[in-house]
């Protein structure tokens, strides 16, 4: 099974969002990790302001993602890093553990599908590190140079992969996690999750989404 190559399993979760670390654990549980020792919430850093970040939801995603990064490589041990809308899909724990790898993407969009490696990737709600591929990615994330905006944490890491080909990266295919449709915390909320009325039918349409896609 794909989570036991991990010494540790942490997901990003602001502490505000119950509802999201409900979600969460019963995800955990269908996979069998409900009470697992490796697994914990990690406190998601809610910066003041998005500074140089499109947004201040993208920059505290990079912050937290950074951390957990350090930390792991810090220890010395392998890590998945998981966002708390991640839905597991049916094979998930099903699924082998890749050979040979120090990158593993498990949810993810590519914007070429026929060529992962080479492709743009949007979403990092999945995402897993050997102890080797923690402490290179978070010395990449430590020195890394840039003009303009500042990439978020998905395009970072294509980066990474893009100047380092020689790290081993490979994708689940296809994705084990998918995007739970919820609330966002990264950009501005739309109209429909300002307004109370409009919020249940919103949230009430996610639900029905996240069944259809399930059924998918």
């Amino acid at each position: 099974m794909i989570f036991d190559a991990f010494d540790r399993i942490r997901i990003i979760n602001l502490a505000h969002r119950r509802d999201r670390r409900a979600q969460m654990e019963a995800e955990l549980a269908r996979v069998g990790l409900a009470g697992d020792p490796r697994v914990a919430f990690f406190a998601a850093i809610r910066p003041d302001g998005p500074g140089d970040f499109y947004s201040t939801g993208a920059r505290g995603v990079y912050a937290s993602q950074r951390t957990i990064l350090d930390e792991a490589a810090a220890a010395g041990q392998s890590v998945l890093i998981l966002e708390d809308d991640c839905d597991f899909a049916s094979h998930a724990r099903a699924y082998d553990a890749p050979a040979d790898w120090d990158i593993f993407y498990g949810g993810y969009t590519a914007y070429d599908p026929s060529d992962l490696a080479g492709s743009g990737i949007f979403g990092a709600h999945m995402m897993g590190f050997t102890a080797r591929g923690a402490r290179l990615v978070s010395a990449y994330l430590r020195d890394l140079t840039y003009t303009g905006e500042h990439p978020p944490i998905d395009a970072v890491y294509v980066w990474f992969r893009r100047a380092h080909p020689e790290v081993r990266t490979r994708f689940a295919v296809p994705p084990l996690g998918n995007q739970r449709p919820s609330r966002t915390d990264i950009a501005d909320l739309a109209f429909y999750d300002r307004w109370p009325g409009l919020r249940e039918a919103a949230n009430a349409a996610r639900r029905l989404k996240r069944r259809i896609t399930r059924r998918r």
